[in-house]
């Protein structure tokens, strides 16, 4: 693996998504397969432990389309408090740490508090970080269309 000096792209980003459904229908949504019902091509294959239940410790991998394979580790999993903490790695490209909070937020509903830090781990990644970074807040609005059209249909939201 080559190595290159310098500093890479980082961004740190925060988001929320309001949601129609109570906490205990929520939390579950942003787990690695809670997110099958709602991230359209979402097909985490789990490595351990391979029943793939959330919790501190799972670790799965996700095909990134364009840039590779994802290995992801949960390292929270605090379902009173709402708290789920993953970290991925795309080998050669780059890394993120992404926390979510999920409260109740009034009668049958709920919010997520999302927060990315990523950074690129290539001089070929620093610009898919940096339009990470300028598109966050789309990128939130599309998980809220998405978890939306689950509610309403059951089935995830396709990408444009």
């Amino acid at each position: 693996m080559a190595t290159e000096a310098g500093e890479r792209a980082h961004v740190e980003k925060t988001g929320i998504v309001a949601m129609a459904l109570p906490f205990e229908e929520a939390f579950p949504l942003f787990s690695a397969e809670g997110e099958r019902r709602w991230v359209a091509g979402w097909d985490p294959r789990y490595l351990h432990p391979t029943e793939g239940l959330a919790r501190e410790g799972l670790v799965f991998q996700t095909l990134k389309q364009g840039v590779g394979t994802a290995t992801w580790i949960q390292t929270r999993h605090e379902l009173a408090r709402g708290i789920a903490s993953f970290v991925y790695v795309i080998p050669d490209h780059h890394t993120a740490m992404v926390d979510v909070r999920v409260t109740p937020d009034g009668e049958g509903q709920s919010r997520a508090s999302v927060r990315y830090r990523m950074t690129s781990l290539s001089s070929d990644a620093d610009d898919v970080v940096r339009a990470f970074g300028e598109a966050f807040d789309d990128y939130m609005a599309h998980w809220a269309a998405a978890i939306r059209r689950h509610i309403v249909e059951g089935v995830p939201l396709g990408r444009e």
